[in-house]
């Protein structure tokens, strides 16, 4: 597998005979770098009159060619279906149809609700008349989605064609207000069992859509691939998998997939490893058949000194080693007179093509493995369970919280595949059934203060192994117990001054004398008032952990870095299959090549330049290859095995470079 890699051309480009005679020229002379084409077919983000798509697809029957004719592949990326917000309103579709409404009946001015036939009928013409301009591919943009619309309105869509779905699917008939009072009245399975039946509402009111545009395409031409982008569009209940099964169409044509969600800009480096996580679990979600999955790489609203060159090189390996087997560049500015400010750029991804390919070649489409935060499709049920729904967080803000667990190296998992220590933070065990809570508790489990909470709900206590005692809200201080777990740091304490960055700390109660406790909770004093962080081991053999102060984020103190380290090593049983094991500031992920041999991706994510970055890798490895992304591969040697782990020591790395680092095989 090589990485594909595509370039999104905006409107004003790809019309404008000057500027597409330029990007020819720009993509003749960075050859290699990108593979296909897709042109934008609105430069704003409401849906445009059918006058306007007819039009443009009139002129791309000319455009098309013209870059086939160099060699690259090319498609159509069609930016609003039903609308993403607000904007151009005077110039967009006006139309006395169905648009999409929210929980407050609020009604958006400028997105539709594809359950009206006339908002139906006008997007399969769309559709079919961008088919006709004979593209490789057509991509429909993330605003297939209930969520993320804009001001005014919030999740969608509950209108009268939607409520009048509903009630058929669930055979329960209510108003617009009555369902909103159902989804926070009641008990929590109640609540949970309606919120659940939306979100498979939502996933067919997509999925019925799809069906619609690859049938239009089909009635032009069935050989032409679709492709979708998503965000973290929890809302929309993830349906990923299905969505993906209906673009294929009964011919099973190969489907596209690009997921996205923000990092415009570099001003907080860290958000990349947001975003890459983001992107983890959106490839987590598709079916193995899906191999074509291109990053969203967006430089949004294009201005070059926005983002650094060495941010877009980390920014497109991290997504590759998260899950993603290429880059989808939006990078050509909407406002363009010449193309200049994209070169830096172009000449990074063809400098580095030998490097991407190496990514997608080495690791496919084969999971990470490592720590994994639960997740179902059925995620958002969970959020906001004890209030109104309509203002649970969506776009997967609650499942960034443990993103800081990656930046003391140690790798993430994305997906129960791989997974060796299983996350469960705040309220989203309530979205798995017992059985499956159980299954997660009889191996391992990390879990914060609100999760213990819902378990013990749940009646599952016994193999949580503690309760909570109490809760503190000020001048909360955590000190080290003298555990094996904390050897060299007892007495240690981390003080994250909740009088600044308020988060309730959680005193525990152990259950049963099993119950080792890591940290004790001491105020100013210093007074101590109890224990706040413990490790047990159950009856089903699993084990776990409690942290009940500060558990996802402050957590870079080198007393706690180890603590966590070795805490994930326990929990694993000595199954974690790697971790950086020095003091450096490093992410790695970890998978496996075809022949099943690991290989990781170690990032330096500090903004100095390292030396010495040590990982640890499970069991005993031979023949490490190390490649950087502007050069040949390296030999790197294995200092030691300790019986367990085999240990490597990079050579010196510059801020933010990445490095491929491969066991077994030549990783040139």
């Amino acid at each position: 597998m090589k990485s594909r890699n595509s370039l999104r051309v905006h409107v004003g480009i790809w019309m404008d005979d000057k500027l597409r005679k330029e990007l020819l020229e720009r993509l003749v002379e960075f050859r290699g770098a990108i593979d296909e084409v897709a042109f934008f077919t609105s430069r704003t983000h409401p849906p445009l009159p059918r006058k306007v798509i007819l039009e443009r697809a009139a002129v791309l029957t000319r455009v098309i060619p013209e870059f086939k004719a160099i060699g690259l592949s090319a498609g159509i990326n069609h930016l609003a279906t039903l609308g993403h917000l607000d904007e151009n309103l005077d110039f967009s579709l006006r139309e006395p149809w169905q648009h999409l409404v929210d929980m407050t009946g609020t009604k958006s001015p400028s997105c539709y609700c594809a359950a009206d036939p006339s908002v139906m009928t006008y997007i399969k013409d769309c559709y079919e008349a961008l088919a006709k301009a004979k593209p490789d591919f057509i991509w429909v943009d993330d605003d297939v989605r209930m969520e993320g619309h804009g001001s005014p309105i919030g999740l969608s869509c509950f209108c009268k064609h939607c409520m009048t779905d509903f009630s058929t699917e669930t055979g329960h008939t209510r108003t617009r207000e009555e369902l909103h009072d159902a989804f926070q009245k009641g008990s929590i399975d109640e609540r949970l069992r309606l919120r659940k039946a939306w979100l498979e509402h939502c996933r067919t009111y997509i999925a019925n859509l799809l069906a619609a545009v690859r049938s239009a395409v089909d009635n032009v031409d069935p050989k032409i691939e679709l492709g979708m982008m998503t965000g973290e569009i929890e809302a929309s209940g993830y349906g990923f998998a299905r969505w993906a099964e209906v673009m294929a169409g009964s011919r099973g044509i190969d489907v596209k997939w690009r997921p996205g969600g923000g990092f415009y800009t570099d001003e907080t480096p860290l958000s990349l490893l947001t975003k890459a996580h983001s992107t983890g679990r959106q490839a987590g979600f598709l079916p193995a058949a899906v191999k074509d999955i291109q990053y969203e790489l967006e430089n949004f609203p294009y201005q070059y000194l926005r983002k650094s060159v060495t941010a877009f090189n980390a920014e497109v390996a991290s997504a590759m080693a998260a899950g993603c087997t290429g880059v989808a560049l939006n990078i050509l500015d909407i406002t363009a007179t010449t193309l200049s400010e994209a070169i830096p750029y172009l000449a990074a991804t063809r400098d580095r093509r030998k490097f991407l390919d190496r990514l997608a070649g080495t690791f496919g489409r084969r999971p990470c493995e490592g720590v994994w935060q639960i997740l179902t499709k059925d995620h958002f049920a969970a959020e906001n369970v004890d209030g109104d729904w309509r203002h649970a967080n969506s776009w997967g803000s609650s499942l960034h919280r443990v993103g800081e667990i990656a930046e003391i190296g140690i790798p993430m998992a994305y997906q129960r595949e791989g997974a060796v220590v299983n996350i469960i933070s705040g309220d989203q065990c309530l979205a798995f059934s017992r059985p499956e809570l159980e299954n997660f508790l009889s191996g391992a489990v990390l879990m914060d203060g609100q999760a213990l909470v819902r378990l013990n709900e749940l009646g599952l206590g016994e193999l949580t192994g503690f309760s909570v005692r109490e809760k503190l809200e000020k001048d909360t201080i955590e000190k080290f117990t003298n555990d094996p777990i904390n050897e060299g740091f007892a007495g240690e304490e981390r003080d994250c001054r909740p009088s600044f960055w308020q988060e309730t700390a959680f005193l525990l109660k152990p259950a049963a004398a099993a119950g080792r406790i890591l940290s004790d909770i001491v105020d100013f004093g210093p007074r101590s008032h109890g224990p706040t962080s413990g490790v047990f081991e159950n009856k089903l053999g699993g084990r776990v952990a409690v942290l009940g102060y500060y558990p996802w984020r402050m957590i870079q103190t080198r007393a706690k870095v180890i603590q966590m380290r070795r805490l994930v090593r326990w929990l694993s049983r000595d199954k974690l299959p790697a971790y950086v094991d020095s003091w450096h500031k490093a992410v790695v992920w970890h998978r496996r090549d075809a022949q099943g041999r690991r290989a990781l991706l170690v990032l330096n994510t500090s903004l100095d330049p390292t030396e010495g970055i040590r990982v640890r890798v499970l069991g005993k490895q031979e023949s490490p290859m190390m490649a950087r992304a502007e050069a040949r591969g390296s030999k790197v040697d294995i200092t030691d095995f300790d019986g367990v782990y085999s240990t490597v020591v990079l050579p010196p790395l510059s801020p933010w470079e990445p490095v491929l680092v491969a066991f077994g095989s030549n990783a040139d």
